[in-house]
């Protein structure tokens, strides 16, 4: 996400006051909500306010290969839509999922999915299933959504802490080039 020349800010939304203090002794800012937990959406509005930002770009914890290339490639394709995304279709690998939308998108959804809603704790799931949303996909040339680069359990840490350590943060492209050699 660093290495993205179109992002301004990396801010991580937590309601956790410990997971602020290691955020921000890593050197990245970190809003802490008095929302519930649950909602997501919630704290998404509240850093978007907070920074003025008038583009939103969601990237998940479990997602640490994060290319920004292909941040920059998702923003780019946001153009004149509402929202802007790899992940439908899936073309790139499980992990490097990259969600942008307008300012004007994340107030919608804010507007639409009221207090407990359960959609509100994954952000953009709406977004695909309300065709009042125009949505931009950034489509890999190879199909390599067989390949698994998120965290969600023991398998997949131990998976991306070994691409971690053989390659560092080298980009998706050259990732799969050292892989397949």
């Amino acid at each position: 996400m660093e290495k993205s020349e179109l992002v301004d800010n990396i801010v991580v939304g937590t309601p956790d006051e410990i997971i602020r203090d290691d955020v921000e002794s890593n050197g990245y800012d970190c809003v802490v909500s008095d929302r519930d937990e649950d909602d997501v959406l919630g704290r998404y509005v509240d850093i978007a306010e907070e920074y003025g930002a008038d583009t939103v770009v969601r990237i998940t914890g479990d997602c640490p290969l994060i290319d920004g290339g292909i941040v920059d490639q998702t923003i780019s394709v946001l153009g004149d839509h509402d929202f802007a995304t790899n992940v439908s279709p899936r073309t790139y690998p499980q992990g490097l999922d990259v969600e942008v939308m307008t300012i004007e998108t994340l107030h919608r959804l804010d507007a639409m999915l009221g207090e407990g809603d359960p959609e509100r704790e994954h952000v953009c799931v709406h977004v695909y299933l309300d065709d009042d949303f125009s949505i931009s996909s950034l489509v890999d040339e190879e199909d390599h959504s067989n390949l698994r680069w998120c965290v969600d359990d023991e398998e997949d840490f131990i998976r991306v802490s070994n691409i971690l350590s053989r390659w560092g943060d080298l980009p998706y492209r050259e990732i799969l080039k050292c892989m397949t050699s």
